[in-house]
């Protein structure tokens, strides 16, 4: 891996940490990798946030905070599989169903915006505010009780080899007791968008299997 891809993955998935030992050990292992992702998961006390690196006969999984900082080899498909739903903190299956809802598109920014002030607004102006961005009222309406009353939220930064070089992805997860919503965000940073849709934890720990499998 040239430095140039070492220094792009570094500010992707560890921007202003790259003086911590553990991340420097991964950065150093990451030419040997297929994929790599960071992962980070906060549901109440619970908290995960680890760095999976798929090699070819093994997943890499090294815990990133200070007071989990472990490192151990999956080797078997059943326990990575094991592993996706433990960091999720997910005991169920994926059962099949349709959408509750359809997918949105919007600007990152105005997002951005709106996820910042949905602390303050009420659900009302929330939900008006989603619907001027997407012109979908329910999915609208669906988007803004889980800003609004969020109980549980992850992100996933994935990267993928792709001949010389890297293609990066970012997918956010948002959920309440009314579902999940999963965000992903296009790669450009400044004038980027954002595709938000409903998710299931299960449907989304199954998902995140796949790519580490396939």
């Amino acid at each position: 891996m040239n430095k140039q891809d070492c220094i792009c993955l570094a500010q992707y998935l560890f921007p202003g940490e790259t003086r911590r030992r553990v991340v420097a050990e991964l950065l150093r292992t990451a030419s040997g990798s297929k994929r790599i992702c960071r992962m980070k998961f906060n549901e109440r006390e619970y908290a995960q946030d680890v760095c999976l690196q798929v090699h070819k006969d093994k997943i890499l999984l090294t815990g990133l905070t200070e007071e989990e900082d472990f490192r151990c080899e999956l080797k078997e498909p059943a326990e990575m599989k094991r592993a996706c739903y433990y960091l999720f903190n997910c005991f169920e299956r994926a059962q099949s169903r349709k959408p509750s809802a359809p997918a949105v598109f919007l600007s990152r920014r105005s997002y951005e915006e709106i996820h910042e002030k949905a602390g303050t607004w009420t659900l009302c102006v929330l939900a008006a505010s989603l619907e001027a961005e997407t012109g979908d009222p329910d999915s609208s309406a669906e988007l803004a009780k889980v800003l609004k009353n969020r109980t549980a939220s992850g992100e996933l930064r994935l990267c993928a080899k792709n001949g010389e070089g890297w293609t990066l992805q970012q997918i956010s997860y948002i959920e309440a007791s009314s579902g999940g919503w999963v965000l992903r965000s296009s790669s450009e940073q400044d004038d980027g968008y954002i595709i938000a849709f409903p998710l299931t934890r299960a449907e989304l720990c199954h998902a995140f299997g796949e790519w580490l499998l396939y």
